[in-house]
């Protein structure tokens, strides 16, 4: 098995995941990718309240 080593983009922390899955390991745990998730969100109704 090979591993790579991946930095989360909320946190900013090192992870490592195998290779094979290396494009779908985007975040180091469940709650960045609630944070990313919620970053998204605003992101729209924002947009939207200023288009």
């Amino acid at each position: 098995m090979e591993y790579v080593r991946k930095t989360c983009p909320i946190c900013g922390n090192e992870f490592v995941v195998l290779k094979t899955v290396e494009e779908k390991a985007i975040y180091c745990t469940f709650e960045c990718l609630l944070a990313s998730q919620e970053k998204i969100k605003r992101e729209k109704v924002s947009s939207f309240m200023f288009a």
